[in-house]
């Protein structure tokens, strides 16, 4: 099965969520995950990310589920792995190494699988569309489920946004995040964070950047927040450095701001521990590369 063909896919983080939109918004942001594959001889990873290197590494599993689809279960590859999105972070790692994965795999084979198809698999595997969809298409996308089918609506990110990511130097596991959230809400609360998606979707698809402030939530950010240290004083940090807006990234740990100025943006003081990072939205698709 060794061709010589070498495939590189570059797939860029993610912020999901946005406030309001629990599990249904997502945005593709300018840091990425990088990968190189090729069928081989033999098995190999190498990898800069601290990631597994055998067949449980997540790329590969992402690889593989395509590779079953065409009767090449566990087809032995040399797969180079280089990620700038720190793990556990709220920037959909996982989501980037799954994207790396599928679309590689699906390249190898000659691009069987439509985009559809890939959505499909990748947002089975990391669990969530709103983290994968902006991964593959670039921009903002807000989704749903309809069981095993998604569907969703893809916009470009203004251009003139900035979007400042504050990470502390501790990692925040999804399944942590998730099991603190409650089984049931009020429908104020569910009025309040649908009300808010709703108009950040359209603040950004419209460029009305002064409308992000609509950021707040009731759903899950009441009830992560106490699991992230200095979390008010990073959002207290942004404020004062002039953002319009901000919320949880993901799941957490990381703060997501919006400015209208990067400058700005770079000068937020955060408190001891936490990384700042001045980005841009990636509106490009997952981008490949045979050779």
């Amino acid at each position: 099965m060794n061709d010589g063909r070498a495939v590189t896919v570059k797939a860029a983080a993610t912020s999901a969520n946005l406030g309001g939109g629990f599990d249904c918004l997502g945005v593709a942001l300018g840091l990425y995950h990088t990968v190189v594959a090729r069928f081989s001889d033999k098995f190999e990873i190498i990898s800069d990310a601290g990631a597994p290197l055998g067949r449980n590494n997540l790329v590969y599993v992402a690889m593989n589920e395509v590779f079953k689809k065409f009767g090449k279960a566990d087809a032995a590859v040399r797969l180079v792995s280089n990620s700038e999105i720190p793990r556990a972070s709220g920037l959909g790692s996982s989501a980037a190494c799954v994207v790396c994965g599928a679309v590689a795999a699906n390249a190898l084979l000659g691009n069987p699988l439509s985009q559809s198809e890939i959505t499909d698999i990748a947002a089975k595997l990391d669990g969530h569309p709103d983290n994968v969809l902006p991964s593959i298409t670039g921009g903002v996308t807000a989704a749903y489920k309809d069981g095993d089918n998604i569907g969703y609506i893809r916009v470009d990110a203004p251009t003139d946004l900035v979007f400042a990511v504050a990470t502390p130097d501790f990692g925040l596991k999804t399944e942590k995040a998730r099991a603190v959230l409650p089984q049931t809400y009020s429908r104020s609360d569910c009025v309040y964070s649908l009300s808010r998606a709703v108009v950040t979707f359209g603040a950004l698809a419209l460029g009305k950047i002064d409308m992000l402030k609509a950021t707040g939530d009731r759903l899950h950010q009441p009830y992560r927040a106490p699991l992230i240290k200095d979390y008010a004083e990073v959002v207290n940090a942004f404020e004062n450095a002039g953002a319009v807006g901000s919320c949880l990234s993901g799941a957490g740990p990381s703060v997501l701001a919006f400015f209208k100025d990067e400058n700005a943006a770079r000068k937020t003081a955060l408190p001891r521990g936490w990384t700042l990072r001045a980005l841009k939205a990636e509106n490009s698709p997952v981008r490949v590369c045979v050779e």
